[in-house]
């Protein structure tokens, strides 16, 4: 009996996959890969690789070929402050996009929803669905929360909140990109800053 109703339940889902079914909204994409836990402020980030919302893979090493600065943005969709910070994050991006690379990083909304936020909102950096324990790994414990990976693949700066200027990311880029750069660990946004 078990065996009957299973053969049924599958033709009622062969049925609905023919030619005048709409096409599925499901992304169909690598599992975002980590080889290696977060290491910490100071710690040489470990290799990590991501599909993000507009179809492609993205790995750390190949944006750290190509850009002096990465900078993995921690959100979700509901977080007000985030929203308030990519408008100006993205007004940065366009400035310094040669030099640098956001990626926006989301542990809490699933791989579909991010592909949705993507495509409605004008925003030019990758975004990718990625693991709750990279968050938890990171020591996300605010939403946003930005970590600075410079060139050599180092995590200097760990900011929690949202940054709401653009010349306070205008500030931070130059830090970073500059090509007197001299990597130092920042406890805080503040001491970059100053």
């Amino acid at each position: 009996m078990k065996r009957v109703a299973a053969i049924l339940m599958l033709a009622v889902l062969l049925a609905g996959c023919g030619a005048d079914s709409p096409p599925s909204t499901t992304i169909q994409t690598e599992p975002p890969e980590m080889v290696g836990t977060f290491p910490g402020l100071g710690g040489v980030m470990p290799e990590m690789t991501v599909s993000t919302a507009d179809g492609q893979t993205v790995t750390l090493s190949a944006l750290l070929a190509e850009k002096k600065l990465v900078v993995l943005n921690f959100w979700f969709e509901n977080c007000g402050w985030c929203l308030r910070e990519f408008p100006v994050m993205e007004l940065a991006y366009q400035r310094y996009r040669d030099d640098v690379q956001i990626v926006a990083l989301n542990p809490a909304d699933g791989a579909d929803r991010v592909k949705a936020f993507y495509e409605r909102n004008a925003l030019s950096f990758p975004m990718a669905a990625c693991p709750r324990a990279w968050a938890t790994e990171a020591g996300v414990s605010a939403y946003p929360t930005s970590i600075f990976i410079d060139r050599n693949g180092v995590v200097c700066l760990i900011h929690v909140g949202a940054i709401t200027t653009a010349e306070v990311w205008y500030q931070l880029f130059d830090a970073f990109t500059g090509d007197d750069y001299r990597q130092k660990i920042y406890g805080s946004i503040d001491e970059l800053l100053q």
